[in-house]
């Protein structure tokens, strides 16, 4: 089993006793080790998913050295887990791992529990962009290019529909719904293409499970799992941590009913997020978060739609229907923040003011 190799590896098989699994990412998991000396975190990223893990890793110390002069950002990274010959990241059969002793007080999540956490993550997720506005963007590599590629997945859809048949009709709605927005879609892209947004380094992977909090207080002590960061705007941080924080429900919740925004949780995340970067965030980046916030909904349902007409070997799925299900939430949070659009601007626009005038 990989998992006990990784153990072995790392020193920490004779004294594991418990094995805690959070997340269930695309490019990542996260497991927290219960051992007789303490608790640690590992993480493991798929190959297959990152494409160039020699990209991914590179990026990963090239970052983590950058954040070591803004302590607060990578408080944990401070006590590394190695093998035997002093490695810090062990390859196994596709996967590599990497670990770190736990503080005490620390623990991840597998949902999000109140307002205050997502007040932190927003927080959390303004730390990093800040903390990383003078990275060099040219040694940034992308390790996956290709998922990011919103012309692909469009391309890729629509000669699906051309294939769709009686039996699986049913979808034809969900791809009229990504295809009649694919103007939509192509906008964030073209608008950094044009110079609207500057290039900032972007995490790209912003899933619960790669943040780790003080189960005290839901401050979070380090945002983990940066392998896939990229130069980007930061908007499509901005909109992928909206969509996932500020939903009413996981996103595989297949009751439409329970599907929609979460307004109070949206508000938290924005006064943390702008209590981090109202010195450098430009008005243009402000304008356009509720657009990301959309956009980033439609693209993971794009994908979600595409892999589960491509078998689902992209996403991991519990069930067959499981990306239909994500599909369909998704796209209903497209719809519930349309509907709400210009009030959830104004928020956006009223929070952003109370912040720089503080």
């Amino acid at each position: 089993m990989i998992m006990f190799e990784a153990l072995k590896r790392l020193n920490l098989f004779d004294k594991t006793e418990n094995v805690i699994k959070f997340g269930k990412g695309f490019y990542n998991r996260s497991y927290i080790v219960e051992a007789t000396d303490g608790r640690y975190l590992l993480e493991v990223v798929d190959v297959n998913a990152v494409g160039r893990p020699d990209k991914a890793v590179a990026n990963y110390r090239m970052l983590e050295k950058h954040l070591q002069k803004h302590g607060d950002a990578v408080a944990l990274m401070v006590e590394k887990l190695t093998d035997d010959e002093k490695n810090d990241v062990v390859a196994i059969e596709g996967t590599y791992w990497r670990g770190f002793r736990m503080p005490e007080s620390a623990g991840l999540f597998s949902r999000v529990i109140n307002g205050q956490m997502v007040y932190e993550i927003g927080r959390a997720i303004g730390r990093f962009h800040r903390s990383l506005i003078d990275f060099p963007l040219k040694d940034l590599q992308s390790p996956n290019p290709e998922y990011y590629n919103v012309e692909r997945e469009l391309d890729l859809l629509q000669k699906i529909v051309y294939k769709i048949t009686d039996a699986n009709f049913i979808l034809y709605n969900d791809a009229k719904f990504a295809l009649d927005r694919k103007e939509d879609l192509r906008q964030l892209t073209h608008l950094v293409e044009i110079g609207e947004f500057p290039l900032r380094v972007v995490h790209n992977n912003l899933r619960l499970n790669n943040f780790l909090f003080d189960i005290n207080t839901y401050q979070v002590i380090a945002v983990n799992c940066y392998d896939t960061a990229i130069p980007g705007t930061l908007l499509s941080d901005l909109g992928d941590a909206l969509r996932l924080f500020s939903a009413t429900t996981r996103e595989d919740e297949s009751n439409l009913s329970l599907v929609r925004i979460n307004i109070t949780f949206f508000k938290d995340f924005l006064r943390g997020y702008f209590a981090e970067v109202r010195g450098f965030i430009t008005q243009k980046e402000v304008d356009y978060i509720v657009d990301a916030m959309r956009l980033q909904a439609l693209a993971s349902g794009l994908r979600y739609l595409n892999d589960y007409f491509n078998e689902s070997k992209t996403y991991r799925i519990s069930y067959k229907e499981q990306n239909i299900d994500r599909t369909r939430n998704q796209f209903r949070l497209v719809e519930d923040i349309e509907i709400h659009y210009e009030g959830m601007r104004n928020t956006v626009s009223f929070i952003y003011n109370q912040a720089v005038n503080e």
